[in-house]
């Protein structure tokens, strides 16, 4: 008889089904952001963040946009590159949903 021993999880499988999803939507772009609100669903008339700086899309949000600065500041005091905010340990990509929900967007 043969003992199956489970799977190492990745980062993405150790956070909570809400965490994933949002981390998910980030990393493939189909989210609820203006950029793909416009290009694919045709649901918003710009693809334009608020701002006006850039189109609202992943990047735009964790790292560039200005409306946002001060809490991504507080959140990631040094510089930190968008790989680990999408991609890094679960304790980063926990970070990227605390963010998210600091910024009352919802992707």
């Amino acid at each position: 008889m043969r003992i199956r021993t489970p799977a190492q999880k990745d980062s993405l499988h150790l956070l909570t089904r809400p965490e994933q999803v949002t981390i998910f939507r980030l990393r493939t772009g189909h989210n609820r952001l203006n950029k793909h609100l416009h290009s694919k669903l045709k649901v918003v008339p710009s693809p334009m963040c608020p701002c006006g700086e850039a189109e609202q899309d992943t990047h735009h949000i964790l790292q560039d946009c200005g409306n946002f600065q001060l809490l991504r500041r507080k959140m990631w005091p040094e510089p930190t590159p968008i790989q680990d905010k999408l991609y890094g340990t679960a304790a980063s990509l926990q970070m990227t949903t605390t963010f998210l929900n600091w910024t009352g967007l919802h992707v």
